[in-house]
């Protein structure tokens, strides 16, 4: 009866632990850290929370003025001295050049299950404009001059862009991502690339592209299990692969590293 009892006990626990990071996977918390990323909180300022130097880098824990709770996570030579000049929440233009801040080497940061480890990162990967339906096909092609008209329309539909990596079953290593996909005839995303080992072994098993809704339509791509093909920016291929998730499972480490000797685990944005 005791063994019976420990048993059905045990299936329960599990079965709550599997609800749990089911809810919270990358395809159901991806919506909600675009929305922070891409709507930023620009009339609130921002404030270091705080600063350690971890082997020869400084990771920066950033909130907002006010409260006590981690948004944001840099990566830095040096420490940051500013925040609210130093990074840019949103762009700005330099004769119509995006212009992203003097530090580009951070994102914001989430502890989706509450542990006090960071296990999700929408960290910056660039600038570029974002195609839809309403950006003609006569656009001009990557190279082409650009009229006035043309470069209001590049300005408006310019964004900073966010890369999303994700450890869905909480063993401090990433195995989920969302990434952009650049036009091949323009410096534009044209959509997202998801791409993610259910099985946690580094081998992708689902994968997909998709333009609008990460719940939304879905377009086949071709791919293997230890290569994901896409276009980054600035670049003619590039390709996700076992070695690329375990550079953003080092990066997660270092910030993890910052969260513990900052006693920050209780601050992180959940889930």
């Amino acid at each position: 009866m005791k063994n019976i009892f420990l048993s059905a006990l045990l299936i329960t626990l599990l079965g709550t632990v599997t609800q749990a990071s089911e809810k919270n996977d990358i395809t159901r918390f991806y919506p909600k850290a675009e929305s922070i990323a891409y709507y930023p909180k620009i009339e609130k300022s921002l404030k270091i929370i705080c600063q350690k130097k971890i082997d020869n880098l400084w990771v920066s824990f950033i909130g907002y003025n006010g409260r006590n709770e981690i948004v944001i996570a840099a990566v830095t030579n040096d420490m940051i001295q500013n925040p609210n000049k130093e990074i840019y929440r949103i762009l700005d233009f330099d004769e119509g050049s995006p212009m992203l801040g003097k530090v580009t080497t951070w994102g914001y940061v989430f502890d989706r299950n509450k542990d006090g480890k960071i296990d999700y990162l929408a960290l910056v990967d660039g600038a570029a404009p974002f195609l839809d339906n309403r950006v003609p096909e006569s656009y001009p092609a990557r190279g082409q001059k650009l009229n006035r008209n043309d470069l209001e329309l590049y300005i408006n539909k310019c964004k900073i862009i966010f890369n999303h990596w994700a450890d869905d079953n909480y063993d401090d290593k990433i195995d989920a991502v969302v990434h952009v996909d650049i036009d091949p005839l323009r410096d534009w995303v044209r959509r997202k690339i998801f791409a993610r080992c259910t099985k946690f072994n580094n081998r992708f098993n689902d994968v997909f592209a998709f333009k609008n809704k990460i719940s939304g339509e879905h377009e086949k791509i071709d791919y293997t299990s230890v290569k994901v093909p896409y276009r980054p920016l600035g670049s003619i291929s590039g390709w996700i692969t076992k070695d690329v998730l375990q550079r953003q499972t080092d990066i997660l480490y270092m910030i993890n590293r910052a969260v513990k000797e900052c006693n920050a685990g209780k601050t992180l944005v959940g889930g």
